[in-house]
């Protein structure tokens, strides 16, 4: 089998930018693989197994990627839900009047060639166990699942909280779930002991890249989980709100839309993401700030990093009349003062949602 594979000049991606390049490559090669050989696979089936094969380099990602290349919806977003045994999508329509911006902070983020994404998740499944064997539900998962990797979506499974943000809210006694349960600060290893955990369970909360790690922030990182989800459902159930308000207004209903409004909603959540990113999973840069700051002054409602963090892009929420305003802005206070080579590979560009990946035949 003959490969040709293109690159940013003919409608590729920049590699290492947070653009999900490595995940279009795999989906792109099993889709080939498939329409060859003839091989038949829903294509839920497809993104979980795509999703599994970028762990054999070692990469303890999760599905979302995968699940947004094979099945997505043009012009919707997709609100992705990891349920058993393939991934869920539920598709809801964009507002018209609105457009992503995409640039390129001019740091290539090599997730492969360091650990702090898989530290990220060691992080992530430590704060799981404990907050799991504090539950009404700690026996069942003491014999069940203490050998088994373990994420924060089963820790509010355990608690039974019927929504990420019931994990983080405060009760009346000044503390949530987290809080109570989550030390502030560094945790070590020696510490984790103290917490109930065992030599074997922390280790299967670690991987190769991360068997050595012995500090630990558990309640920054967990917080930082549940609000993002929590944020995700907001900004899925706004658009779907926004676009019911449109259909009832077009029929006849006094209701008016306010574009400002929702956009400003919807850029407000996109911030909090931000700075969630940046202070509790620490997973933001300068340039990435600095490139964030320049996009909201330009005229953003909304701006934050896209991807694993740690350089690569930004993702900013912007009214679809002012794009070409808002690019010319952001070119003239940013790229001027950053890698030529960057500038000269069209490091700005709108983008909308597609169709999904498949077959082209020419």
């Amino acid at each position: 089998m003959n490969v040709l594979v293109g690159d940013v000049e003919y409608g590729g991606l920049f590699s290492a930018a947070g653009l999900s390049s490595s995940s279009a490559f795999v989906v792109a090669s099993a889709i080939a693989i498939m329409q060859i050989s003839g091989l038949q696979i829903s294509r839920h089936e497809l993104a979980s197994l795509c999703a599994k094969c970028e762990q054999y380099i070692g990469m303890q990602g999760g599905g979302m990627d995968q699940a947004a290349s094979v099945l997505a919806v043009e012009n919707n977003a997709l609100l992705i839900q990891f349920t058993k045994p393939y991934v869920t999508v539920s598709p809801v329509q964009l507002p018209a009047d609105i457009v992503f911006v995409i640039a390129h902070s001019g740091v290539h983020a090599r997730k492969a060639a360091t650990s702090h994404y898989n530290e990220r998740v060691s992080e992530c499944r430590l704060a799981a166990k404990i907050l799991a064997q504090n539950s009404s539900c700690s026996d069942e998962i003491s014999s069940s699942a203490s050998l088994v990797p373990f994420c924060l979506s089963d820790a509010q499974k355990a608690w039974k909280a019927v929504t990420p943000e019931e994990m983080i809210r405060v009760q009346t006694d000044g503390l949530s779930i987290v809080t109570r349960y989550l030390p502030n600060g560094v945790t070590t290893r020696h510490e984790l002991h103290n917490l109930g955990l065992s030599d074997a369970t922390i280790d299967t909360c670690l991987t190769l890249r991360t068997k050595t790690m012995d500090e630990f922030r558990l309640r920054d990182r967990a917080e930082h989980v549940y609000s993002e989800a929590e944020r995700v459902y907001k900004f899925y159930n706004l658009c779907k709100k926004t676009m019911m308000s449109k259909v009832t207004s077009q029929c006849g209903d006094s209701t008016k839309v306010n574009c400002t409004d929702y956009m400003k909603l919807l850029g407000d959540l996109m911030n909090d993401s931000q700075l969630s990113c940046a202070k509790l999973y620490q997973c933001s840069c300068p340039e990435l700030d600095k490139l964030i700051d320049i996009c909201r002054s330009a005229g953003a409602f909304g701006s934050r990093l896209t991807g694993a963090g740690w350089g690569g892009c930004t993702v900013s929420l912007v009214k679809k009349s002012e794009a070409d305003k808002f690019i010319a802005e952001v070119r003239s206070k940013f790229y001027s003062e950053t890698d030529e080579s960057i500038g000269d590979n069209n490091p700005i560009f709108v983008s909308q949602p597609g169709r999904p990946a498949g077959i082209m035949f020419m």
